[in-house]
């Protein structure tokens, strides 16, 4: 048998490659600088390469660079390594194809486009490392922003902060409202499971009416709501206003209420009402059309549904309603809010 080879280091030299470790270096580099640390302090060629998972001959390769040409041995020689298809103008096409075309893109899709419009030929695998620096794959949401006015957004905005300043010094009740809808078919979504197999939701025997949900949200304070079958009508929003305003009077508060310009919210038999609420100490402040983003209810019934309801399949609309119950509950314990449900007195939940 051969003489073992071994690599001796001086202690500025052993320190120098124990910086490595936590530099902005290559891992390939990392992973030498720990071979030849591992020689240099009594480890044979065979263990180095049973603890860094390589074969022999590897770590020998990397001891003889080592002593050929010193640290400039950790890195990859100039000319070595298979050459980029890509280069950083294709990735910028590829950015200003997402952000400008009005469309979603799977890998596949733009592997397709790179090949057809910059003849860049990457499989989708390949392109996916590549996206992986500075993309996501996430779900998109549908906006309405080139329909918003500007400069009245602007305007509500800077009002809104008022009101918002005013609530936070404890001046005024600020509450937002707004309605969402349930269905006992949820869409699937992504989860765990086994190689080789596919998790399936076994439908109910009837899909079942909508069951809809009203609420007030004042955040970190309270989550009042209530659930019907259906749509909820102006005669349920009614009701919920007159609560809201009974209870104005009676505590002396001010009460401002940020809503939408939904239909149920302007109709003439809530507009006769709006003098009477505003006496007794209830306002509304209206949003401007198309900014439902103003209003940070929408996050509670984004979560409730993706968080507490994601693909659930249910029998009726009792159970249903049940689980919506639950979901408030929950969300209300995670944001340390109370919670409260409202009866109303037709379709309700008892």
């Amino acid at each position: 048998m051969g003489a073992r080879l071994r690599v001796f280091l001086t202690s500025e030299q052993d320190r120098t490659l124990l910086n490595l470790k936590t530099a902005d270096v290559p891992q390939k580099v990392k992973d030498r600088a720990e071979v030849i640390r591992l020689n240099a302090h009594g480890w044979y060629v065979e263990k180095i390469a049973a603890h860094v998972n390589w074969n022999s001959q590897t770590v020998r390769e990397v001891l003889h660079s080592w002593e050929k040409y010193g640290l400039e041995g950790l890195w990859e020689l100039p000319g070595r390594g298979g050459k980029s298809k890509w280069k950083q103008e294709d990735i910028a096409f590829l950015e200003e194809t997402l952000k400008k075309e009005p469309r979603t893109y799977n890998s596949v899709q733009l592997a397709q486009k790179l090949e057809s419009e910059r003849s860049v030929k990457l499989s989708p695998d390949r392109l996916r490392r590549v996206l992986k620096k500075g993309f996501i794959w996430k779900r998109t949401r549908k906006s309405h922003q080139n329909k918003q006015d500007r400069k009245l957004k602007q305007i509500k905005q800077a009002d809104l902060d008022m009101l918002e300043l005013a609530a936070a010094a404890g001046e005024i009740d600020l509450k937002y409202l707004d309605e969402s809808g349930f269905c006992a078919w949820s869409e699937p979504s992504y989860t765990y499971y086994f190689k080789g197999e596919q998790k399936r939701l076994e439908q109910s025997p009837r899909r079942g009416r909508r069951l809809s949900i009203i609420a007030f949200f004042q955040p970190l304070i309270s989550f009042i709501y209530g659930l019907v079958i259906g749509g909820v009508n102006r005669k349920s929003y009614i009701q919920m206003m007159e609560l809201e305003a009974l209870d104005a009077s009676k505590t002396g508060r001010i009460k401002v209420i940020v809503q939408d310009n939904g239909p149920i919210h302007r109709c003439k038999e809530v507009q006769q009402l709006w003098s009477k609420w505003e006496k007794q100490g209830l306002y509304i402040f209206f949003l401007p059309k198309y900014c439902s983003q103003m209003n940070p209810i929408e996050l509670e019934w984004q979560h409730l549904k993706k968080d507490e309801l994601a693909s659930k399949m249910f029998d009726d609309e009792l159970d249903l309603a049940y689980a919506v119950m639950d979901g408030v509950q929950t969300r209300g314990e995670r944001g340390n809010y109370s919670t409260q449900r409202i009866k109303f007195n037709r379709n309700h939940f008892g």
